[in-house]
């Protein structure tokens, strides 16, 4: 049977409206005893509020909508945990949604949370929508609620995002292979058409220019995000027989090459030194030491939670951008050649 608030006032011989203003901390002149004598039945009686009711009354629902791109990688799974135990701290309900890398079902996703009266929104936005510059800039500009981009930014201003720089990524994992004496190195990359592959891909070429060593073209393979897209792309790379070494566009792609690396009678790193991207806690369960640039998701988490809430509690309208510094975990996939 489900309590109501008029329940609690029958047993403590008071008024429903008393039972709201004490149970919502609301100022009042009931005295402290009787305040701590309804605060008790509810507990006794496991009183549940009815937030539906709360919501139209406060106009909010106390709920955050999380769209991401690929519930299937581990990076993004692991974000939405950690998305929803921060916002659950604050009292908030996380709706979670996968766009499955889809531009056209994460406008659709979004409105449709947007109709469910969400508060605001996290969103990771999906590699196609950067196909489609114009209508994604727009698309982001008219979204009528407080939101913060996460992962994968944009170029253009007026949005709240947090994302890690990709181009010291690209050229940290780049300098640690030219550091243990690799010079033909090539780079399986992710969409072109997203920021973020385009900075790790700068990063990469800065590095190799730092040490004077001629970027080649046909060294670098736009490759996807995926294990399948490793897995496929690892026949080009191998076709490219003077390359000692590979960075991938993160840790799933690695795993599609060395999957196939080992398939084709290679030894990582003797034959091939690899190095992905995330630091996917899946390399260390599978007792793969992989070489990877590390993105912090909790410090990812920490900061988009924190700047979502200072924009529904202070309804401020200057956009932020906050941009997180990678680190390298060196592991053992690669070879030192000096």
């Amino acid at each position: 049977m489900k309590i109501r608030m008029k329940d609690i006032a029958k047993i403590a011989n008071v008024s429903e409206a008393a039972v709201s203003l004490v149970l919502n901390d609301k100022p009042s002149r009931i005295s402290e005893k009787k305040k701590q004598e309804i605060k008790a039945i509810a507990k006794e009686l496991n009183y549940v509020p009815n937030i539906a009711a709360q919501s139209l009354a406060k106009k909010a629902s106390q709920t955050i909508g999380v769209v991401i791109p690929d519930i299937e990688n581990p990076f993004f799974s692991k974000l939405c945990k950690q998305l929803e135990e921060g916002f659950r701290t604050l009292g908030y309900l996380t709706i979670i949604v996968n766009s499955n890398d889809d531009f056209t079902v994460e406008k659709n996703l979004i409105q449709m949370l947007l109709n469910r009266g969400v508060d605001g929104l996290i969103i990771a936005l999906s590699n196609a929508s950067f196909s489609f510059k114009a209508e994604q800039e727009q698309f982001l500009k008219e979204i009528d609620a407080p939101f913060v981009l996460v992962d994968r930014h944009v170029s253009f201003t007026g949005v709240n995002q947090v994302y890690f720089d990709s181009e010291a990524g690209g050229k940290l994992s780049a300098e640690y292979l030219l550091k243990n004496g690799h010079r033909n190195i090539a780079f399986m990359t992710g969409d072109f058409k997203v920021p973020s592959t385009l900075d790790r891909l700068n990063g990469y070429k800065q590095a190799l220019e730092s040490y004077g060593v001629k970027v080649k073209e046909e060294y670098i393979i736009e490759t996807g995000y995926r294990f399948n897209c490793g897995m496929e792309k690892a026949k080009e790379l191998f076709a490219l027989t003077d390359v000692t070494a590979v960075l991938t566009s993160n840790d799933m792609v690695a795993f599609g090459v060395l999957k196939q690396a080992l398939s084709n009678g290679k030894t990582i790193p003797d034959d091939l030194s690899i190095i992905g991207y995330d630091r996917l806690e899946l390399a260390d369960i599978l007792g793969i030491s992989l070489a990877t640039v590390e993105q912090n998701s909790l410090a990812l988490t920490e900061q988009a939670v924190g700047l979502l809430k200072n924009i529904l509690t202070s309804r401020k309208v200057k956009t932020e951008t906050i941009i997180l510094k990678p680190m390298l975990f060196k592991g053992e996939s690669v070879k030192n050649l000096k």
